[in-house]
């Protein structure tokens, strides 16, 4: 993994952060075996099938879908295509999934036309820092066809930045932080109008305290409290499941 020092993450970096097959058979397993990370992992689930079953795409790129976290729950009747760099990750992929056309590309370089009506990435873009956002976008763009729609995840600086102040070595990735007008900003200036950002882990300290007294030990009063506080309204959370329009 990048050191806890470093700062900056490059594409290099990120390509070799999730080479070793060790990562790729238990990335899962491993980042999303609590209740508060599955409650993430739901709700991005959800976010994508929703916008499918609106939209009806005719075709569908995820990037960056490690071993198809997120693919290997969507139902879909159009055709669906995962774009990783990371042949690990793509066997543990192909494995979890059917009618998945797999590719092994860069997502700096997409190797398609403009043949998308979505696309979808989680936990890659927001890796980078604006220079090479930029060259996600720009990419992104190229490929979706006028008017299509791409979703992604956002951290929220006010809640985010106070927890890796405190336990930086938690965080060895780097996270770009935003503000939601920051957020929006950025996104249409490259041409991405923002159409929805939904809040996800809205009472992360009281679910991340629930998780860690109760997660162990009685685990579905953990799960039931985590998904009932996640009920309540809220403007923000820790993170964002974003739906940006091609303009």
């Amino acid at each position: 993994m990048i050191p806890a020092s470093t700062t900056i993450a490059s594409e290099v970096q990120i390509q070799r952060a999730y080479e070793d097959e060790a990562v790729a058979s238990s990335y899962i397993d491993v980042r999303f075996k609590s209740e508060l990370n599955r409650l993430l992992h739901e709700r991005q689930v959800d976010a994508v099938q929703r916008a499918i079953d609106q939209a009806r795409p005719e075709r569908i790129l995820e990037i960056a879908p490690g071993p198809g976290r997120i693919t290997r729950h969507i139902r879909s009747n159009g055709q669906l295509v995962c774009l990783e760099f990371n042949d690990s990750m793509i066997e543990q992929g192909r494995q979890a999934t059917s009618q998945v056309i797999w590719v092994r590309g860069n997502a700096f370089r997409l190797p398609f036309s403009q043949q998308f009506d979505l696309a979808y990435s989680f936990r890659f873009v927001r890796h980078f820092h604006r220079r090479d956002r930029e060259r996600l976008y720009q990419e992104i763009r190229r490929v979706l066809r006028p008017g299509g729609l791409f979703l992604l995840d956002a951290v929220n600086d006010r809640f985010s930045r106070p927890l890796r102040e405190a336990r930086p070595e938690e965080y060895p990735i780097y996270d770009k932080l935003y503000r939601e007008d920051e957020l929006r900003a950025e996104l249409g200036s490259a041409g991405l109008r923002c159409l929805s950002i939904l809040p996800v882990q809205k009472f992360h300290g009281w679910q991340s305290q629930s998780q860690v007294l109760l997660g162990p030990r009685i685990n579905w009063l953990n799960r039931y409290i985590i998904r009932a506080l996640e009920c309540l309204p809220r403007h923000a959370g820790l993170e964002w499941i974003v739906k940006c329009r091609c303009e």
